[in-house]
Protein backbone atom coordinates (compact mmCIF):
# COMPACT_ATOMS: atom_id res chain seq x y z
CA UNK A 1 0.00 0.00 0.00
CA UNK A 2 3.14 2.55 0.95
CA UNK A 3 4.29 1.90 -2.36
CA UNK A 4 1.43 3.18 -4.33
CA UNK A 5 0.92 6.09 -2.44
CA UNK A 6 4.41 7.11 -2.73
CA UNK A 7 4.04 6.63 -7.06
CA UNK A 8 0.26 8.62 -6.56
CA UNK A 9 2.17 11.34 -4.69
CA UNK A 10 4.73 11.34 -8.02
CA UNK A 11 1.92 12.06 -9.85
CA UNK A 12 0.56 14.86 -7.80
CA UNK A 13 -1.23 13.42 -5.20
CA UNK A 14 -0.87 14.81 -1.78
CA UNK A 15 -0.51 11.75 0.76
CA UNK A 16 -4.12 11.93 2.06
CA UNK A 17 -5.37 11.77 -1.61
CA UNK A 18 -3.61 9.11 -2.04
CA UNK A 19 -4.70 6.61 0.55
CA UNK A 20 -8.65 8.01 0.24
CA UNK A 21 -8.17 7.32 -3.55
CA UNK A 22 -6.93 3.60 -2.72
CA UNK A 23 -9.02 2.94 -0.17
CA UNK A 24 -12.02 4.03 -2.94
CA UNK A 25 -10.56 1.48 -4.90
CA UNK A 26 -10.31 -1.18 -2.68
CA UNK A 27 -13.56 -0.50 -0.58
CA UNK A 28 -15.82 0.90 -3.49
CA UNK A 29 -18.97 3.04 -2.77
CA UNK A 30 -18.97 4.59 0.58
CA UNK A 31 -19.35 7.60 2.46
CA UNK A 32 -17.25 10.16 4.52
CA UNK A 33 -17.89 8.73 7.72
CA UNK A 34 -16.35 5.61 6.85
CA UNK A 35 -12.89 6.87 5.05
CA UNK A 36 -12.72 9.15 8.02
CA UNK A 37 -12.95 5.65 10.60
CA UNK A 38 -10.91 3.40 8.02
CA UNK A 39 -8.04 5.95 7.05
CA UNK A 40 -7.69 7.66 10.21
CA UNK A 41 -7.85 11.18 8.57
CA UNK A 42 -8.76 14.23 10.23
CA UNK A 43 -12.49 14.70 8.99
CA UNK A 44 -11.43 19.11 7.51
CA UNK A 45 -8.50 16.91 5.88
CA UNK A 46 -10.73 13.95 4.19
CA UNK A 47 -13.52 16.49 2.65
CA UNK A 48 -10.96 18.73 1.08
CA UNK A 49 -8.98 15.94 -0.04
CA UNK A 50 -12.52 14.28 -1.38
CA UNK A 51 -13.00 17.74 -3.09
CA UNK A 52 -9.59 17.95 -4.85
CA UNK A 53 -9.73 14.36 -6.25
CA UNK A 54 -13.47 14.82 -7.27
CA UNK A 55 -11.82 17.85 -9.42
CA UNK A 56 -9.56 16.18 -10.90
CA UNK A 57 -11.93 13.55 -12.03
CA UNK A 58 -10.48 10.39 -9.94
CA UNK A 59 -13.62 10.57 -7.48
CA UNK A 60 -17.29 10.93 -8.21
CA UNK A 61 -20.43 10.54 -5.67
CA UNK A 62 -23.86 9.31 -5.67
CA UNK A 63 -26.52 10.68 -2.89
CA UNK A 64 -28.34 8.02 -1.35
CA UNK A 65 -30.84 7.78 1.99
CA UNK A 66 -28.00 7.93 4.24
CA UNK A 67 -25.67 11.25 2.06
CA UNK A 68 -23.37 10.95 -0.28
CA UNK A 69 -21.46 7.70 -1.25
CA UNK A 70 -17.81 8.04 -3.06
CA UNK A 71 -16.73 5.74 -5.68
CA UNK A 72 -12.52 6.22 -7.46
CA UNK A 73 -12.85 6.16 -11.01
CA UNK A 74 -10.72 3.53 -12.86
CA UNK A 75 -6.71 3.88 -12.44
CA UNK A 76 -6.55 4.07 -16.25
CA UNK A 77 -7.78 7.71 -15.56
CA UNK A 78 -4.57 8.25 -13.88
CA UNK A 79 -3.39 7.57 -17.54
CA UNK A 80 -5.56 10.43 -18.90
CA UNK A 81 -3.96 12.75 -16.28
CA UNK A 82 -0.84 12.50 -17.07
CA UNK A 83 -1.34 12.77 -20.98
CA UNK A 84 -3.14 15.97 -20.19
CA UNK A 85 -0.20 17.00 -18.13
CA UNK A 86 2.58 16.14 -20.70
CA UNK A 87 0.09 17.78 -23.45
CA UNK A 88 0.18 21.23 -21.08
CA UNK A 89 3.62 20.93 -20.42
CA UNK A 90 4.91 20.78 -23.95
CA UNK A 91 2.46 23.65 -24.89
CA UNK A 92 4.78 26.19 -22.48
CA UNK A 93 7.72 24.62 -23.23
CA UNK A 94 8.67 27.01 -26.11
CA UNK A 95 7.79 29.62 -24.28
CA UNK A 96 9.97 28.42 -20.97
CA UNK A 97 12.92 28.34 -23.72
CA UNK A 98 12.21 31.95 -25.00
CA UNK A 99 12.76 33.23 -20.75
CA UNK A 100 15.27 30.98 -20.29
CA UNK A 101 17.08 33.00 -23.85
CA UNK A 102 16.27 35.95 -22.44
CA UNK A 103 17.90 35.45 -19.40
CA UNK A 104 20.86 33.47 -20.47
CA UNK A 105 21.55 35.57 -23.36
CA UNK A 106 25.18 36.69 -23.61
CA UNK A 107 26.01 40.60 -23.56
CA UNK A 108 29.34 41.75 -24.30
CA UNK A 109 30.45 45.53 -24.58
CA UNK A 110 33.68 47.27 -25.45
CA UNK A 111 35.11 51.36 -25.96
CA UNK A 112 36.97 51.96 -28.51
CA UNK A 113 39.02 55.61 -28.13
CA UNK A 114 40.88 57.60 -30.52
CA UNK A 115 41.49 57.39 -34.25
CA UNK A 116 43.07 54.17 -34.01
CA UNK A 117 40.46 52.65 -31.69
CA UNK A 118 38.06 54.05 -34.59
CA UNK A 119 39.68 52.30 -37.24
CA UNK A 120 40.65 48.76 -35.62
CA UNK A 121 36.09 48.76 -34.53
CA UNK A 122 35.69 49.07 -38.33
CA UNK A 123 38.21 46.43 -38.72
CA UNK A 124 36.92 44.15 -36.43
CA UNK A 125 33.13 44.68 -38.45
CA UNK A 126 34.90 43.08 -41.51
CA UNK A 127 36.39 40.64 -39.83
CA UNK A 128 33.85 39.56 -38.15
CA UNK A 129 30.90 39.48 -40.08
CA UNK A 130 30.40 36.59 -42.22
CA UNK A 131 30.92 36.43 -46.37
CA UNK A 132 27.81 37.34 -48.00
CA UNK A 133 26.13 38.24 -44.82
CA UNK A 134 24.23 41.71 -44.54
CA UNK A 135 25.57 44.96 -42.89
CA UNK A 136 22.67 47.39 -41.57
CA UNK A 137 24.54 50.92 -41.53
CA UNK A 138 22.57 54.59 -40.08
CA UNK A 139 25.63 56.33 -41.52
CA UNK A 140 26.92 59.83 -40.62
CA UNK A 141 25.27 62.65 -40.68
CA UNK A 142 26.80 65.31 -42.96
CA UNK A 143 28.95 67.22 -40.94
CA UNK A 144 31.26 64.30 -39.65
CA UNK A 145 31.43 63.04 -43.42
CA UNK A 146 32.96 66.14 -44.81
CA UNK A 147 36.01 65.34 -42.81
CA UNK A 148 38.30 64.13 -45.45
CA UNK A 149 39.86 61.67 -43.23
CA UNK A 150 36.86 59.95 -42.15
CA UNK A 151 35.59 60.16 -45.61
CA UNK A 152 38.64 58.31 -47.09
CA UNK A 153 39.13 55.78 -44.32
CA UNK A 154 35.32 54.42 -44.86
CA UNK A 155 35.63 54.29 -48.61
CA UNK A 156 38.81 51.91 -47.78
CA UNK A 157 37.31 50.07 -45.81
CA UNK A 158 33.68 49.22 -47.64
CA UNK A 159 36.45 48.38 -50.42
CA UNK A 160 37.46 45.65 -48.06
CA UNK A 161 34.08 44.78 -46.91
CA UNK A 162 33.39 44.30 -50.79
CA UNK A 163 35.91 41.49 -51.52
CA UNK A 164 34.00 39.53 -48.79
CA UNK A 165 30.79 40.57 -50.66
CA UNK A 166 29.08 42.35 -47.75
CA UNK A 167 25.99 43.50 -48.11
CA UNK A 168 25.68 47.24 -46.92
CA UNK A 169 21.97 48.51 -46.48
CA UNK A 170 22.79 51.92 -45.56
CA UNK A 171 20.19 54.87 -44.54
CA UNK A 172 21.66 58.60 -44.90
CA UNK A 173 20.14 62.03 -44.63
CA UNK A 174 18.54 63.09 -47.96
CA UNK A 175 21.49 65.93 -48.19
CA UNK A 176 24.19 63.33 -48.65
CA UNK A 177 22.98 62.05 -52.16
CA UNK A 178 25.80 64.47 -53.23
CA UNK A 179 28.19 63.49 -50.80
CA UNK A 180 28.62 59.93 -48.70
CA UNK A 181 25.35 59.11 -50.95
CA UNK A 182 27.82 59.70 -54.22
CA UNK A 183 30.57 57.24 -52.57
CA UNK A 184 28.25 54.55 -51.82
CA UNK A 185 26.65 54.70 -55.27
CA UNK A 186 29.84 53.52 -56.69
CA UNK A 187 30.36 50.55 -54.11
CA UNK A 188 28.80 47.10 -55.67
CA UNK A 189 27.12 45.99 -52.61
CA UNK A 190 25.73 48.37 -51.37
CA UNK A 191 22.42 50.32 -51.31
CA UNK A 192 21.54 53.19 -49.83
CA UNK A 193 18.09 54.95 -49.30
CA UNK A 194 18.22 58.65 -47.56
CA UNK A 195 15.74 59.83 -44.98
CA UNK A 196 14.39 63.42 -44.47
CA UNK A 197 17.03 65.46 -42.43
CA UNK A 198 16.72 64.85 -39.05
CA UNK A 199 15.76 61.40 -39.05
CA UNK A 200 19.58 60.15 -38.76
CA UNK A 201 21.38 60.25 -35.57
CA UNK A 202 24.65 62.14 -34.96
CA UNK A 203 26.25 58.59 -34.35
CA UNK A 204 26.66 56.30 -37.35
CA UNK A 205 25.88 52.74 -36.17
CA UNK A 206 26.53 49.47 -37.92
CA UNK A 207 24.40 46.12 -37.20
CA UNK A 208 24.78 42.79 -38.18
CA UNK A 209 24.40 39.25 -36.62
CA UNK A 210 24.37 39.63 -32.41
CA UNK A 211 26.71 43.08 -32.62
CA UNK A 212 25.24 46.95 -32.68
CA UNK A 213 28.77 49.18 -32.91
CA UNK A 214 27.65 53.22 -32.69
CA UNK A 215 30.30 55.38 -33.79
CA UNK A 216 31.00 58.74 -32.92
CA UNK A 217 33.39 61.19 -34.39
CA UNK A 218 34.72 63.98 -32.73
CA UNK A 219 37.76 65.51 -31.87
CA UNK A 220 38.77 62.36 -30.19
CA UNK A 221 36.28 59.97 -31.57
CA UNK A 222 35.19 56.36 -30.07
CA UNK A 223 33.12 53.75 -30.50
CA UNK A 224 30.84 51.70 -27.82
CA UNK A 225 30.14 47.38 -29.31
CA UNK A 226 27.47 45.86 -27.75
CA UNK A 227 26.92 42.18 -28.30
CA UNK A 228 23.66 40.92 -27.65
CA UNK A 229 21.15 39.10 -29.85
CA UNK A 230 17.67 40.59 -28.51
CA UNK A 231 19.48 44.17 -28.59
CA UNK A 232 20.74 43.60 -32.09
CA UNK A 233 16.97 42.03 -33.22
CA UNK A 234 15.59 44.88 -31.68
CA UNK A 235 17.83 47.35 -33.40
CA UNK A 236 17.42 45.49 -36.79
CA UNK A 237 13.93 45.91 -36.42
CA UNK A 238 14.01 49.98 -35.95
CA UNK A 239 16.57 50.02 -38.85
CA UNK A 240 13.97 47.92 -41.00
CA UNK A 241 11.01 50.80 -40.29
CA UNK A 242 12.72 53.26 -41.25
CA UNK A 243 14.36 51.29 -44.16
CA UNK A 244 10.57 51.22 -45.75
CA UNK A 245 9.80 54.67 -44.81
CA UNK A 246 13.01 56.08 -47.41
CA UNK A 247 13.53 57.04 -50.50
CA UNK A 248 16.44 55.42 -53.27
Amino acid sequence: MEANEAALAELGLSKNEAKIYLFLLKKGSTTTGAIIKETNIANSRVYESLNTLISKGLVSYTIEKDGKHFQAAEPKKLLEIEEERKDKIAKIVPELAQLQKLATSETKSAIYEGFEGFKTAFKKIIDDCPENETIYILGFSEPPYADKSLRTFISNMNLKSAEKKQKLKILLEGVEKTGQGLDRKREKYTETRYMPKGYISPAAIDIFQDYIYMFVWEEKPFVFMIKNKIVADSFKNYFEFLWDMAKA
